[in-house]
């Protein structure tokens, strides 16, 4: 029996078929990422800014809408509304712009609401709000002092933003430290004071209150009672070079009813050099050297007194040592002493320098009207010697003229008086 070889057809066309289908999935492929590229997912965030925290009745009220996304389109929609205090809309502007403003009526009070919504216009919207507070009046009041002493005499001054309470009367009252009141009144006048007595409250409320009809705003400030130390110091000069001695005068001063310790801990810094000293009193005298490598100019220097918790810092000049600008004479600084003379020596080298020039002519010389009176034309004719180059002397001051040229006659000018004359 003879065999025939297997038949190839069946297999080949399988490949061919799975080629083909092989490329049409391609095909396919590509061309769905032709039509829906892959892209990031869009963000973007809202940010509404006021350009007050808060405001009056009567004010207009400026808003910005700040966005960012990512990726960034060309354009955004911007609708903006106003809330009352019951979320209800008193104004909306549609397609407006990144700015909005609005007036706020008269009668507005407590709280409004500003709202913005943005869109994309690709899908994305955003909102953002801000809640400001808004008032019929703010009144503002300050006192002339920190603290007091007792018997001191407290003023207090005041005034009032609104668009509403324009012309006011002020009710005014100060309370104690257990809230009664030792002062009131009414005035017309932005200011009124309060004497503390002695023995006094260790604080005071001033308070007033502005009105105008049926409106009406109050405010207060509290003061308390002088208390604590001040911690002072002196230095012996203002200027110190690198490795001269800084000698520092340090005082405690008491005020109120603070008391003091019974002893003292003083401590002078200058950069990670100190010096301390233990006394008995509230004074003492530090002093320490400027140590290398501090550098130059203004630096600080640290004085504190550990007792009482007092601390206190002050400039000093770092500098290289120069006795013109530290050495003072008669209480007036050295540099300026030297200047003084300088411009002295000057001003009479100068003067004897024009009299000079003018031949010491002052005063009677100068004829009215203040012009020069010319001088006297010369008597006759100068010969000069035949020698070259050649040289007169002035009859009138008796300086020697040289003579460049053999010209004659010629008219020459003393260089030194100004005398001409003729030579022949």
């Amino acid at each position: 029996m003879s065999s025939s070889p297997p038949s190839k057809g069946p297999a080949l066309g399988l490949a061919v078929a799975v080629l083909v289908f092989a490329a049409i999935i391609t095909a396919t492929s590509l061309a769905n990422a032709e039509r829906n590229p892959i892209e990031p997912a869009a963000a973007m965030t809202v940010t509404l800014v006021l350009d007050k925290s808060s405001y009056l009745s009567g004010d207009t009220a400026m808003a910005e809408a700040i966005v960012y996304r990512t990726p960034a389109p060309s354009n955004y929609t911007f609708t903006w509304r106003v809330r009352d205090l019951f979320d209800r809309i008193v104004n909306q502007t549609a397609n407006g712009t990144s700015m909005f403003s609005y007036y706020i009526p008269v009668d507005t009070m407590a709280f409004l609401t500003f709202e913005v919504t943005v869109d994309d216009g690709q899908g994305l919207t955003k909102t953002a709000r801000q809640t400001p507070l808004v008032a019929r009046a703010i009144v503002s009041i300050s006192l002339d002092r920190g603290d007091f002493l007792p018997g001191d005499t407290i003023t207090a001054s005041y005034s009032v933003a609104s668009h509403v309470i324009v012309n006011p009367t002020y009710d005014y009252t100060v309370f104690d430290d257990a809230r009664a009141t030792v002062l009131s009144g009414n005035t017309n006048n932005t200011f009124y004071s309060f004497r503390t007595p002695n023995p006094a409250s260790p604080t005071y409320e001033f308070h007033v209150t502005a009105r105008q009809g049926p409106n009406s705003t109050e405010n207060g400030v509290t003061i308390a009672q002088a208390s604590g130390f001040i911690l002072g110091v002196t230095f012996d000069k203002p200027t110190y070079a690198i490795g001269e001695t800084i000698h520092a005068h340090l005082t405690l001063t008491v005020r109120g009813t603070a008391s003091l310790p019974r002893q003292f801990r003083w401590t002078l810094t200058l950069g990670a050099v100190s010096s301390s000293a233990l006394t008995n009193g509230p004074q003492a005298d530090l002093s320490l050297v400027v140590p290398q490598g501090l550098g130059t100019g203004d630096v600080l220097v640290g004085v504190s007194e550990s007792s009482t918790v007092t601390i206190q810092f002050q400039t000093v000049r770092i500098g290289t040592a120069n006795a013109l600008w530290s050495t003072e004479i008669a209480g007036i600084p050295a540099f300026a002493v030297f200047l003084g003379l300088l411009f002295i020596l000057l001003f009479a080298g100068f003067i004897g320098l024009w009299r000079r020039v003018t031949g010491g002519r002052m005063g009677g010389s100068m004829p009215p009207g203040g012009a020069r009176a010319p001088p006297p034309p010369p008597p006759g004719s100068t010969h000069a010697p035949p020698s070259t180059p050649m040289s007169i002397v002035c009859k009138r001051c008796g300086k020697s003229i040289d003579l460049t040229t053999s010209k004659r006659p010629i008219e020459v000018m003393c260089p030194n008086c100004g005398e001409t004359q003729l030579v022949a």
